[in-house]
């Protein structure tokens, strides 16, 4: 069995799933939805066992060194995998106790409204299509639907009630490009709509539980299948160190700015923080929030015009970010933003979407001082940058692999790094502060992901005074991430939200922080004639890897 052999079987194995085609830019399959009954589980879980044997008999002596990479990825994708569909909590399936119909089926609907480059008329074939399946796949959906957490419940539901205006605006779509099947658009739309109030109706009457807990041995197993080497003792050390630093890098900036603005000397963190909010508030030119998405373009506009006078970050691949609004339907799980990244396999430019999460409460997320990090962090030269290169790779694997220590411990990394080489002078303290406040979240994304994966409350001890006495564990955690962070509250629930859904997730940002900026001055330390470029340059044209592989890579001779 060559590797080669193996790549084609898990090809076909991952592009069975619709959804799966259409985040990774594959014309397959894409009027189709999931399925999502037990018997394709079942299927499922052979096949990646059978994958797993086809590996066994791949001889890794007679393989070359980027061979071996791959086949070490291969590995602990199907590994994802596995956990994704048999973790456990009490005794059941994970899946079957976290209803997500709402995003199984809108997610694919908006990649075809927003990022697809084919004629619309095609896409609203395959819209129109999976609306018809949506009845079908609601009945078989809630068939293995079992007693769900009541959180996740509480989601789902937030999610539904954005789907009416998400369709309303699909149909407005059809109807600007003059689309000549419109009735049986309206008619697959009311009849999806049916099958989500039946859905809604089943989620409300659904018997619900309050453990969200998988237990020590689980959260082992996901730590490890995403490539991370660390024990969650190690783990947690680091959240604790990092916190402590971070707090006293907080006071000392505070100090500073308490100075410079000549404000009472007894103003507190968050006294300051609102201070500087209000004082670098965006100037309002619109009713709607437009004007912010205005001025976060200007600002990717000013951090790259910065990167290119400087030959900092390799930016010879042709990209394209498009940042709007997120959509209501994703807000619940959207607390401030995120970024899609450019469909790997789709050839061309590579066009990520930056969603960001607005509102009238969420002002204060949004100003001259926090616009600068969060461009950086997800566009260039962060995410967007990262993932273009990432799925320009000649390796399928490295196009595709879920490495999310890798991706985020470069975009934290970056934050500071801008500002130590020397991005928005004038207002570096006031960034840095405002920097510093908000990352102090993935601290605490690594106590919370321990906890909410665990059960162990202990592992939400890393030095913050907070009340932890509350048995519900998002009371807990909210009371943890609130100290340390000082967000709004409607951000702490939106962070809380997929903290709890997205297992081993929230840890990698502070693991990835950690591990990238060691692996950068082990780089150095080895190769001292190269420069910041150089290595900017090998991390990202290695591809999508966890930072453990990475090094493999990066510190080969």
């Amino acid at each position: 069995m060559s590797l080669k052999a193996f790549e084609a079987t898990f090809y076909d194995f991952i592009t069975t799933d619709p959804n799966n085609c259409i985040y990774l830019g594959i014309e397959k399959n894409l009027g189709e939805l999931p399925d999502p009954g037990k018997n394709k589980r079942i299927t499922t879980q052979g096949k990646i066992k059978l994958l797993n044997k086809m590996l066994n008999q791949i001889s890794q002596d007679e393989l070359s060194f980027d061979e071996k990479i791959d086949y070490k990825l291969y590995r602990l994708y199907l590994e994802q995998e596995r956990l994704y569909l048999e973790l456990e909590i009490d005794n059941y399936p994970q899946i079957m106790r976290m209803p997500k119909a709402s995003s199984i089926i809108s997610d694919p609907l908006f990649m075809l409204f927003a990022n697809d480059e084919r004629d619309p008329k095609l896409r609203l074939v395959n819209i129109i299509s999976r609306l018809e399946k949506v009845d079908g796949f609601i009945t078989s959906y809630c068939r293995n639907i079992n007693n769900p957490v009541k959180r996740w419940v509480e989601m789902e539901l937030d999610s539904l009630a954005g789907l009416t205006d998400f369709f309303k605006t699909l149909l407005n779509w059809a109807i600007d490009l003059d689309f000549k099947n419109l009735p049986r658009f309206e008619k697959a739309i009311q009849s999806a709509c049916s099958a989500l109030s039946r859905y809604k109706a089943f989620l409300l009457n659904s018997s619900v539980s309050n453990n969200i807990h998988l237990g020590e041995e689980q959260m082992l197993a996901v730590i490890k299948s995403r490539g991370i080497e660390l024990s969650p003792k190690e783990l947690h050390h680091i959240a604790k160190e990092f916190t402590a630093k971070n707090q006293k890098e907080v006071l000392e900036l505070k100090d500073k700015l308490i100075n410079k603005y000549e404000l009472d000397s007894s103003t507190s963190t968050e006294e300051l923080q609102e201070f500087l909010a209000r004082k670098y508030k965006v100037q309002r030119s619109t009713e709607d929030f437009s004007y912010i998405l205005t001025r976060y373009k200007d600002e990717a506009q000013k951090i790259e015009k910065f990167i290119k006078e400087r030959n900092l970050f390799p930016l010879n691949i042709d990209q394209e970010m498009n940042i709007i609004q997120t959509p209501s339907f994703m807000v619940p799980s959207i607390p401030a933003g995120a970024m899609l990244p450019p469909l790997p396999m789709r050839d061309g430019i590579k066009k990520s979407i930056i969603y960001l999460t607005l509102s009238e409460n969420l002002l204060d997320e949004h100003t001259e001082i926090s616009i600068p990090s969060m461009m950086i962090h997800e566009g260039i030269p962060g995410h967007h940058l990262q993932f273009s290169w990432a799925s320009n790779n000649t390796s399928f694997i490295r196009k595709v692999f879920n490495a999310n220590d890798l991706s985020e411990g470069w975009t934290t990394m970056l934050e500071d790094y801008m500002l130590d080489i020397g991005y928005s002078p004038m207002l570096a303290d006031e960034i840095r502060f405002i920097t510093k406040r908000d990352i102090a979240r993935i601290g605490a994304r690594v106590a919370i992901d321990l906890y909410f994966m665990s059960g162990n409350k202990a592992y939400l001890d890393i030095g913050v005074e907070c009340d932890l006495s509350n048995s519900d564990p998002f009371i807990c955690a909210g009371s943890l991430l609130k100290s340390v962070t000082g967000f709004v509250d409607e951000r702490i629930q939106g962070e809380l939200n997929w903290y709890s859904q997205e297992r081993g997730y929230p840890l990698s940002y502070l693991t990835g922080n950690y591990l990238a900026w060691d692996l950068k001055n082990e780089f150095f330390n080895k190769f001292k004639d190269l420069n910041d470029a150089d290595f900017h340059q090998r991390y990202l044209s290695a591809g999508n890897m966890p930072l453990s592989v990475l090094k493999e890579i990066l510190l080969r001779d």
